[in-house]
């Protein structure tokens, strides 16, 4: 039962957590944001912290971060769609840029900013579990030669 209280902690703070930087992220450069962009925001949290777990034992980065994209690009399809054909309204349209699909619904440009934050996503995460949650050991990171890891915990 511990275990399982910790499991929903853990995942209720990644949602808040993912919900709040993402609708801030859309405020800060749109002006505006949708309550369901945040419900997005914090899906993508708990499927990077997903992600970082269940690929622990790959230290590169980089995949973790295009799994990661590929999860907020679909997370993105799906709200977008059900915002557009259930609620009747469109969140965003992408159809102005390049290489949009499914009806400006999602955008290649995009999933290369998902990629990239996806990144600091899974570090957040990361350090939730290492330091809040002291699970696991201290997360250390590859991108090709370069490697980096979060400071160790203070005794």
């Amino acid at each position: 039962m511990k275990k399982r209280k910790k499991w929903l902690i853990k995942n209720f703070i990644l949602f808040l957590m993912g919900y709040c930087i993402y609708l801030a992220i859309e405020v800060t450069f749109r002006g505006f944001s949708f309550r369901l962009m945040g419900i997005v925001g914090g899906l993508s949290m708990i499927g990077l912290s997903e992600i970082s777990e269940t690929f622990h034992n790959t230290e590169q980065l980089p995949p973790k971060m295009l799994m990661g994209a590929a999860v907020i690009t679909c997370l993105e399809l799906i709200s977008g769609t059900f915002a557009l054909f259930v609620l009747d309204i469109r969140m965003w349209d992408y159809s102005e840029l390049w290489m949009n699909s499914l009806d400006g619904l999602i955008c290649p440009l995009f999933s290369v900013f998902w990629f990239f934050l996806s990144g600091i996503g899974i570090i957040v995460a990361d350090g939730l579990d290492y330091y809040l949650f002291e699970e696991g050991k201290r997360p250390a990171y590859r991108i090709g030669r370069w490697t980096f890891s979060l400071p160790a915990k203070q005794a």
